[in-house]
């Protein structure tokens, strides 16, 4: 596995180097954006937005400026959001020869490249406004979170910078109806004491980046300021309520409104610590912060850098083992890629297989040209579970387009894809099984959708269970019946195809992933045996009811063969709990084992466990508690878990991790 070291390393293009005033190293409040399977980020500067580019999230190349604007200086937290074709730029700016930073105003821009030029389009408030970060709400639309201190800046108490959410009528249309979502309430968040003269103190509260996982809304926020030791990036949460807007939720910070507990923040080495956005690693699976920081030195002058670590899940809550300054290890890559860098009219390689078509790689794209017959391509590689990544888009043509990606393929009487329809403004699942179309399960594209842009498909396939994401958006649910069952089971194969239609394919990406949700859970079974007890299934959880000898069930490794990884989140009495790891012996090897009991309290009633075997190494965590580092030669065959009590076993995630 690859490594990395913070800050990391950046490498000046030669647009960057032409930009004297610019400093790559110098990358203030970084905004990652994931495109066809490669990594943006736009950081502050003050002659513009700057843009670099990754494809590992470690190594980025400074591209020079995305944005800017003529008579404007002070770029602040820029934001980017891919939406059908376009790119819209957030970010704010003041006029040059400007002294007040408040004259910082939230504006708009638009490019059809990541790396742009980007053109403004539409100044969004006339008033002190930062840190925009454009999400999709519940029901589809645009919502914009932002800071500014019009909200609480005559607050008697708290007075300060404050984080808002208003939906955006289109993307350069603020309605005008903003929320609170995060708010001061901490004295470590007092960014100037006494600032008015009158007794009271600013608060600052900014940076928002949103995401959701598992029923949870969260609101990351950056506290203070870079300058100040108590600066820190928090979180605040909410439950999900179905057709309930993310502005209309109840937040409230974590661990509660009164308690200072931050997710990051300085320590001995770097300070200023904070201002992140969250991005997937290659594999589609694991998350990552990137945030800025700097090193502890006399030095003066603007020095904040980008940095990378791994965000990891405690049941609902957050846990960043950082600032790291030591070596680690690399975000992880999927077990196949392809990012179509070769040659120019270059044949796909020789992880492909091309079963009909005309194939062949332009400009980091894979196109199918013909528009006679069907085009299919199929990976020589599969899993039995796995998340499938595939950014695509329609060549335009007057008989319209059906394209997309192969889920599962025997042969041509046996075959399941996920095809978009540009006649009938479609997406859906399409199966043959013993030489018989099914019937399609369909359902509408959003309105506007352009075809001819690149969108992003991501599939999550377990068992006969398949979950289609279309830009990030959950958009169908099904089950597969040309998988069949038997002594003739059409297991999980992936590809892309076309039908009478040319297309172009970006970014495509495959990982071994299994995880426990209410849709997988039978499927699932595959890999549990219930070794003592009572068990059954209760909607995305396992629960074992205890019997004479307690509870007992062991959890079959998918991805044996592969570096892997699995986490769980386990509730019961702990206190008596314990683990068994079980290997399949290398070669000449004996079999390892490895039992142990937890280490909690006689009162714990929940825990996390993560396990990562890769380069030879077992390492096992509970909670932020490393139990386990040793060698481990021989595949990771499964992991038991036994109690004197009921068990129950949620968020159960097999990852395969690419080499």
């Amino acid at each position: 596995m690859s490594k990395y070291t913070n800050p990391v390393p950046i490498m000046a293009s030669a647009a960057a180097q032409a930009c004297s005033e610019l400093n790559p190293m110098v990358n203030p409040d970084p905004f990652v954006l994931k495109f066809n399977g490669e990594y943006y980020a736009y950081a502050t500067s003050g002659g513009g937005v700057s843009v670099l580019h990754s494809t590992d999230l470690v190594s980025w190349t400074h591209l020079g400026y995305a944005y800017q604007q003529q008579g404007q200086f002070d770029y602040w937290a820029p934001a980017v959001f891919y939406d059908n074709g376009l790119f819209y730029l957030y970010v704010s700016s003041r006029p040059c020869g400007e002294e007040d930073v408040h004259v910082e105003y939230l504006q708009a821009a638009v490019s059809e490249q990541p790396e742009g030029p980007f053109q403004f389009r539409r100044q969004l408030f006339n008033t002190f406004s930062i840190d925009a970060h454009v999400v999709r709400d519940v029901d589809g639309g645009l919502l914009l979170l932002y800071s500014t201190n019009e909200t609480l800046g005559i607050d008697r108490e708290r007075p300060g910078t404050v984080i808002l959410a208003d939906r955006l009528l289109d993307p350069f249309t603020p309605e005008g109806k903003p929320r609170l979502i995060v708010k001061p309430t901490l004295d470590e968040e007092i960014y100037e004491r006494n600032r008015f003269g009158d007794g009271r103190d600013w608060h600052t509260i900014e940076g928002a980046f949103y995401l959701q996982r598992r029923g949870v809304h969260y609101v990351m926020y950056s506290g203070n300021a870079f300058t100040k030791p108590h600066y820190y990036i928090g979180y605040s949460t909410a439950q999900h309520e179905e057709g309930v807007s993310i502005a209309e939720l109840k937040w409230t910070k974590h661990p509660d409104e009164q308690t200072y507990q931050p997710l990051l923040r300085q320590d001995d080495l770097v300070e200023g610590v904070g201002h992140n956005s969250v991005v997937k690693a290659p594999n589609n699976v694991d998350d990552w912060v990137v945030y800025h920081g700097r090193e502890k030195s006399e030095a003066e002058g603007e020095r904040r850098q980008m940095r990378i670590d791994p965000l990891f899940w405690l049941g609902e809550q957050m846990w960043v083992p950082g600032p790291s300054n030591e070596e680690r290890t690399a975000p992880a890559l999927p077990g196949f890629r392809d990012l179509f860098a070769g040659q120019h009219g270059a044949a796909p390689g020789a992880d492909w297989r091309a079963e009909s078509g005309q194939w062949h790689i332009g400009n980091r794209q894979l196109l199918q040209q013909s528009v006679v017959g069907t085009g299919r391509l199929l990976l020589e590689r599969g899993y039995v579970a796995a998340t499938f990544e595939v950014n695509m888009r329609w060549q335009p043509h007057h008989m319209g387009g059906l394209y997309g990606a192969v889920v599962a393929y025997r042969n041509e009487q046996q075959y399941a894809e996920v095809l978009l329809d540009v006649g009938k403004g479609t997406i859906g699942l399409y199966e043959v099984f013993a030489g018989m179309q099914l019937e399609p399960q369909t359902v509408s594209v959003p309105a506007g959708f352009r075809f001819d842009a690149y969108h992003q498909l991501l599939l999550t396939v377990t068992g006969n269970h398949i979950a289609v994401y279309l830009d990030g958006v959950l958009t169908l649910k099904a089950t597969m019946h040309a998988l069949g069952s038997g002594e003739q089971p059409c297991f999980p194969c992936f590809g892309l195809s076309t039908y009478y239609t040319a297309a172009a394919f970006a970014g495509v990406a495959l990982t071994g992933h299994m995880t426990l949700t209410e849709d997988t859970a039978v499927p699932l079974l595959a890999y549990v045996v219930a070794r003592e007890g009572a068990w059954r299934i209760e909607g995305a959880a396992l629960q074992g009811s205890k019997r004479a000898g307690g509870t007992a069930i062991e959890l079959l490794n998918p991805f044996a063969a592969e570096a892997c990884r699995l986490r769980f989140d386990v509730q019961g009495r702990l206190g008596a709990a314990s683990l068994q790891l079980a290997a399949v012996a290398a070669p000449g090897a004996q079999q390892q084992q490895i039992s142990l009991v937890l280490p909690v309290a006689a009162d714990e009633r929940s825990g996390t466990v993560h396990l990562l075997k890769q380069d030879g190494q077992l390492q096992l965590w509970y909670g932020r508690e490393l139990l386990i580092s040793e060698p481990w030669t021989g595949e990771l065959s499964s992991v038991a878990l036994k109690a004197s009590d009921d068990l129950r076993l949620e968020a159960i995630e097999w990852t395969a991790l690419g080499i």
